[in-house]
């Protein structure tokens, strides 16, 4: 994903209807035809190839966000089709986001310290913020095998006066990975550098350093994640001049290397480190989303060497009218209905982690991409082979995404694999996913296969592969309820509140100072090393994109300096600010009723002084009304923002907001 939230330029948008055309490159490079009526594949146990180190999943960019807010018992069902092997996507590798009070795509994500007196004064609940401790928590308690992964987006103001390479923010990534041990009993093992901003050279040296003295030698360094044309393999040109930055970094990514068919150049090959597709993308969640899956993870590996595929989104759990909507291999965004779904990609996913573990070794012999070079631009299928690091099994994974007509195949088995039969499974494109089919039989080492267009194949000599059933049944979705208060009394003290998204800023809740219970506050105070250039100041949304006529009120404390805002029909989230209609009022008692960044109404009444107060807004039709205590302050004409959810905002300072009630209009 870039800042903007957008696929990059280059790839398939609208969702999951990208295709790219593979003929005219590969032609000169592979030679083998589908014209004849069979192909002949050698799996050779004896075969050279690299080690496949599993397929997984990113969080990140607040996406994750709303998962926390389901009701058991069907966050638990959630998390089973994710992480639990054998049974769903069995992700091998969670990659996580280190929060930095900033936004990163559809929102800001908490860090463990918003200034430099908590990072110096660490504690506990500091280290309890957000998700993804628990998220990483659950995966490891699904699969204790699955490998974690750490990486920034941005990073608190604090840091290096604002310099994301600097020695504070290597001690910074030193203390989260320690807390993870620490306080969630959690080993991290890989670590990246910054996601698609250019990275410093230096810099990864001095956070090689950093995290050997604190004793995070055996935390690896992933680098560069970056993205664009050339950028995404540089890092491979600079570790060959130089052996002090090549043993700093142990793994080579790049993101989306499918959007250049998976080229990976000769630096990058011949650097002796693991190639990862760092960010892999299955947007739409469709049928086509799951075919693009298919592809990338046979063809990562034939075209591109790649061993790991990791994919953005591990699931929808965001306001779908947020940027980049629907990237995830689940969707899980309406916590009230407890209703969730469990889309094609997870099933092609399963295609490949349910046949192979980490470890097992990609059998070249069989590795192939069969391209009709009669018709150039009529792409074939894929074969990968796979052998076990412990025993003789083996497996293969068949894609046809791209045949135009069923094919023969004939495969011969040598090199001390394993002749039992085969067990099959099948996922036909907009027909069937994750089918058990009959075994196929192997006769002297030798059997024959018919494929057919537009499907995935497991093949495996393994037993135990399941297709996952809900425990318990997928309650229907829902629309956001309305009325909504929320006095945040049930909600848990130094975490958000439930069904808020920060887009940017942290809010969380605290005690209020006047001992009457709880309330939300605003902690970040001063501007963050920023990723996006959405969102410049704090603000947290919650509600419904298509609620029209509503009324809302909410208690709110302001700091004695600073600003605090309401706005409600919110809907345009790519927008660099508010895009609904609000009020904003100030701490000497100046006033502004703004639509978008246009003013509407503005004045001045009596400081509020360090007190709560009352602000409402009713929007009925083409007028905005807003009082203050009760009293009002305006009626305008509105014509823009017409539908939409509620934000409140702040400056950096730290306003307090409680007993936030939205109601219909009669």
């Amino acid at each position: 994903m870039n800042k903007n939230g957008k696929r990059k330029t280059g790839r398939r948008w609208p969702p999951g209807r990208w295709r790219a055309s593979l003929g005219a490159l590969l032609a000169g490079l592979l030679c083998c035809s589908l014209s004849a009526r069979q192909i002949v594949i050698n799996v050779d146990g004896r075969s050279g190839g690299r080690m496949f180190e599993g397929i997984g999943a990113l969080s990140a960019g607040a996406s994750s966000r709303l998962l926390l807010d389901y009701p058991e018992p069907y966050r638990s069902d959630i998390l089973d089709f994710l992480f639990k092997p054998k049974f769903g996507a069995g992700l091998q590798h969670l990659k996580v986001e280190i929060g930095g009070d900033v936004n990163s795509t559809d929102g800001s994500e908490p860090s463990i310290a918003v200034n430099h007196d908590e990072f110096e004064h660490p504690r506990p609940e500091y280290f309890q913020r957000g998700y993804e401790w628990w998220l990483m928590e659950e995966a490891k308690r699904r699969n204790p095998e699955i490998y974690l992964e750490s990486l920034q987006w941005g990073a608190p103001g604090w840091i290096g006066n604002g310099n994301f390479y600097s020695q504070d923010n290597a001690d910074f990534i030193a203390a989260f990975l320690n807390g993870a041990k620490k306080f969630h009993n959690l080993e991290i093992n890989y670590q990246g550098v910054r996601n698609e901003i250019m990275y410093d050279g230096d810099w990864i040296k001095q956070l090689r350093k950093t995290l050997n003295a604190d004793g995070l030698a055996g935390v690896k360094i992933v680098a560069a994640d970056q993205w664009h044309g050339e950028d995404q393999w540089r890092i491979a040109d600079d570790m060959a001049k130089g052996a002090e930055l090549s043993n700093a970094v142990a793994v080579l990514n790049a993101h989306i290397p499918e959007m250049l068919n998976f080229f990976t150049p000769a630096a990058a090959r011949n650097s002796g480190k693991p190639l990862w597709d760092g960010e892999a993308h299955a947007y739409g969640g469709d049928w086509y989303a799951a075919a693009d899956v298919a592809r990338y993870d046979n063809r990562a590996y034939i075209l591109g060497r790649i061993t790991k595929l990791i994919y953005w989104s591990v699931i929808t759990a965001y306001y779908d009218f947020l940027p980049a909507p629907k990237s995830g291999i689940m969707a899980a965004n309406t916590p009230w209905s407890g209703h969730y779904e469990v889309q094609p990609p997870l099933w092609m996913i399963a295609h490949t982690t349910q046949f192979a573990a980490p470890g097992w070794k990609y059998l070249d012999s069989a590795c192939r991409y069969f391209n009709d070079i009669s018709g150039l631009n009529k792409a074939g299928f894929s074969v990968v082979a796979l052998k076990s690091n412990l025993t003789n099994d083996y497996s293969l994974i068949i894609e046809t995404m791209d045949m135009k007509e069923p094919h023969r195949v004939h495969f011969k088995i040598s090199g001390g694999l394993s002749r039992n039969d085969l067990a099959v499974w099948r996922s036909v494109f907009k027909k069937e996913f994750f089918e058990r089919q009959n075994d196929m039989a192997v006769t002297n080492g030798e059997f024959d296969f018919e494929v057919i267009p537009n499907a995935v194949y497991s093949l495996t000599t393994t037993r135990g592969q399941q297709k996952g059933e809900p425990a318990h049944a997928i309650p229907p979705v829902r629309p956001f309820p309305l009325p909504f208060t929320a006095d945040f009394e049930n909600d848990e003290t130094g975490k958000a509140a439930k069904f808020f998204c920060d887009l940017d800023g942290m809010f969380e809740v605290a005690p209020r100072s006047d001992g009457t219970g709880k309330c939300l506050k605003q902690l970040v105070t001063q501007q963050g090393i920023r990723w996006s250039g959405r969102y410049p100041l704090p603000q947290t949304i919650v509600g419904d994109s298509g609620w029209t006529n509503y009324q809302l009120s909410v208690d709110v404390l302001l700091p004695a300096k600073g600003t605090a805002s309401i706005y409600g029909r919110e809907h345009d989230f790519m927008a660099h600010s508010p895009s609904g209609c609000g009020l904003e009022t100030k701490d000497d008692g100046a006033w502004t009723l703004k639509a978008q960044d246009k003013i509407l109404a503005s004045g001045k009444a009596s400081p509020p002084g360090q007190s709560w107060h009352n602000v409402s807004l009713k929007f009925d039709g083409d007028e905005m009304t807003a009082a203050f205590d009760k009293n009002e302050l305006a009626k305008v004409k509105v014509d823009s923002a017409q539908a939409g959810m509620v934000s409140l905002g702040t400056d950096f300072n730290e306003a307090r907001f409680d007993n936030l009630k939205i109601s219909p209009l009669p």
